[in-house]
This record gives structure tokens, C-alpha cells and sequence, in this order.
């Protein structure tokens, strides 16, 4: 068993969640030679820069994916991993230190230190990033990024962006939620720039619009994930140009979005007919929708949140009943919720939060 335990392919794909690090933990993971590690909410209270450096010299011919999200401790602080990432790390290509603290100083020096990396996803959402970094950032990956990732960066300006645009016109995959200072201009000169989009998260932005998403969705055919969470100038409309524009849609998040209702709700469900996960949390969809929604798109679905919808419970079995493939449905602040035992009846499998 322990020579089993120790097989180097089990050790190729690490991830930990919620957990406490030690050295020796880190120290043992790094004689295994990982390809990818992804460390989500962890601690580590204990670990020096002297283990991390050793860990990342004994991963260097063989990490290519590392990703560090929300975690705590001074050892996996983002300016320190960057660094060392930047004198060890020579074939990592997908790079994730989204809330670690990573500022200017700690992205600088993996742009000086790592001359041959060739990075192809970029994810820095909550870093403190500023312009100047950021372009010098894409810059020197330029040839090589397709996913870049700077939701809540607060620090970067729409010609920073715009900037970016330039840099990666091919760039698949685009998170600028929560970016505060992104204008109108910054939204038209990406609709025009970035024409191989696939994902794009637009959350939280004052200057999203319905005609604004008509243009984009127009010059991005093959979009299959878009997120429009909490944008105020998204209506049914928007619902009515994916629709017209991007049928092969496979994610929609348009959750806070007050002016999306059941009409909206219905093109897409006749339209999108591979949709597979859908976000209408908090806006004013309703048993029409919904109705239509489990009868169209059932083949497909697997996430579906409802939170705060005025929705009925025999349009909520309806859906349990005709999707079956759902995996996640959520209710939560929906006042009339049908019991465990008759969501147990139409669909066996499903997860219910919050369970009724």
C-alpha cells in the first residue's frame, strides 16, 4: 500500500482545500514532482521562504499549473511566490494568485527573473496591480497568454485595458469585473479588438448596455460563457441578442440584473438549447420563464440559480423533473420552497441549497 500510495502518477494533479500547510508537508509534495498544484483557503503559519524555495527547485523541470487562491500565512503570500516562481519555474504556464496580496514589487520580479516563461493564463483577480505592471506583464507573454484575469483590480484604467487589447487580440478567455474605472470606450474598443473571445466576465460594470452587447455578441460568435452579473443596463434585450447572435451559449450569469424577466427568460430557453448552467438569482424572472426553460433546455442543464425569484413550487419540481442531468439548483431567499421528500420523488441526485 505505501508503495502504491507513492506511485508518481497519482501525484501529477494536487489539490487541497481548507487546509493546514507544513514544511514537510511542502517538502514531500516536491520529491513527487507535481505538474499542476492548487492550493484554495489554505494556511500555512510555519512555512519559511527557505522551504518554498526548496519545493519550487524540486518541481522545476516538471510544474506547469499553480494556483494559490484565497490563502493566508506569510509563506504564501503572492510577492514571495512570485519571486520564486520567477528564478524556478522555467515551464509553468498557468499562473493563479487570485486574493494573495500580489502587488507591483512581487509581479516585476517575475517578469525580470522569468525571461524564457511563456505564460498562457494569467489569473491576478483582487491583486494590487497598477497599469504600468500589468502591460509589461502582458507584454512579455504577449505571444503566448489566452487567458488573462483581473477581476477587482481596482488600480487599472481603461487605457491600461485598452492597452491590453492591443497586446493579445487573440485572448480567449477576459475577466475585468468589478474594474470600476472601465468606461464605454474601454467595452466598444474590446467589442472591436478581441474577436476570439470564448468567456468574458463584464460583473459589476456601470457601463454595460444593451446596445453595447448587441456590437460585442455580433463580433463574438463563438462566445460559450458570459457573465453580466449586477450589470444595471442589461435588459431582455441583451437576453434577446445572445439569442440572435450566440445560440451555443453554455453559461449565463445575468444575477442582479433587475430588467431581465420571463420574456428574456424565454428566448434564450427556445434559442440556447445547449445551455448548461444559468444564473437569474435576483432578477425579475418568474413561473413563465421557468416553465419554458425546463421543457427547452432539459437535455443540458446541470446548474441553475433561482435565489430571490418569485418562483412557485410546482414550476421548481417541473424543472427537477424534466432536467435530468441538474446538479446544483439554488433557492435561497425563495419564500416557497417544495419539501426534501417531493425533490427526492422527481430527481434523486440534485443538490438543493439551501436544503428545504
Amino acid at each position: 500500500m505505501h508503495q502504491l500510495a507513492n506511485d508518481h502518477t497519482l501525484w501529477t494533479v494536487v489539490e487541497r482545500r481548507n487546509g493546514a500547510l507544513t514544511e514537510q508537508w511542502l517538502s514531500w509534495l516536491g520529491v513527487r514532482r507535481p505538474h499542476s498544484v492548487s492550493l484554495y483557503r489554505c494556511s500555512s503559519p510555519s512555512i519559511s521562504p527557505r522551504a518554498l524555495e526548496t519545493f519550487f527547485s524540486l518541481c522545476t523541470a516538471s510544474l506547469e499549473i499553480f494556483n494559490v487562491t484565497s490563502c493566508i500565512g506569510p509563506g504564501l503570500h503572492g510577492n514571495l511566490l512570485l519571486r520564486l516562481i520567477g528564478q524556478s519555474c522555467k515551464h509553468l504556464t498557468n499562473l493563479n494568485l487570485s486574493w494573495s496580496g500580489a502587488t507591483d514589487a512581487g509581479l516585476t520580479s517575475l517578469i525580470e527573473n522569468a525571461t524564457g516563461l511563456r505564460l498562457e493564463v494569467v489569473v491576478l483577480n483582487g491583486c494590487q496591480v497598477t497599469n504600468e505592471v500589468l502591460i509589461n506583464l502582458v507584454g512579455a507573454h504577449r505571444e503566448s497568454l489566452s487567458t488573462l484575469e483581473v477581476f477587482g483590480c481596482h488600480f487599472l484604467s481603461s487605457s491600461c485595458l485598452e492597452k491590453v487589447y492591443w497586446l493579445c487580440p487573440g485572448l480567449k478567455h477576459l475577466n475585468i469585473g468589478q474594474v470600476p474605472k472601465v468606461n464605454t470606450r474601454c467595452l466598444t474598443l474590446m467589442t472591436s479588438q478581441l474577436k476570439s473571445l470564448l468567456s468574458l466576465n463584464l460583473t459589476g460594470l456601470q457601463a454595460v448596455s444593451d446596445g453595447l452587447m448587441d456590437r460585442l455578441l455580433q463580433q463574438c460568435p463563438g462566445l460559450q460563457s458570459l457573465s453580466l452579473a449586477s450589470c444595471p443596463g442589461v435588459s431582455d434585450l441583451t437576453l434577446n441578442s445572445i439569442c440572435s447572435h450566440t445560440p451555443y451559449i453554455r453559461s449565463l450569469d445575468v444575477s442582479g440584473c433587475k430588467a431581465v424577466t420571463d420574456a428574456g427568460v424565454q428566448c434564450v430557453a427556445l434559442c440556447c438549447r445547449g445551455l448548461q448552467m444559468l444564473d437569474l438569482s435576483s432578477t425579475s424572472t418568474g413561473n413563465r420563464g421557468l416553465a419554458v426553460l425546463a421543457d427547452r433546455c432539459h437535455e443540458h442543464l446541470h446548474t441553475v440559480k433561482l435565489s430571490f425569484c418569485h418562483i412557485s413550487p410546482e414550476n421548481i419540481l417541473r424543472l427537477c423533473r424534466h432536467c435530468k442531468k441538474l446538479k446544483l439548483l439554488h433557492l435561497y431567499g425563495c419564500a416557497d420552497i417544495p419539501s426534501e421528500r417531493e425533490i427526492r420523488e422527481v430527481h434523486e441526485s440534485v443538490k438543493v441549497d439551501p436544503l428545504p
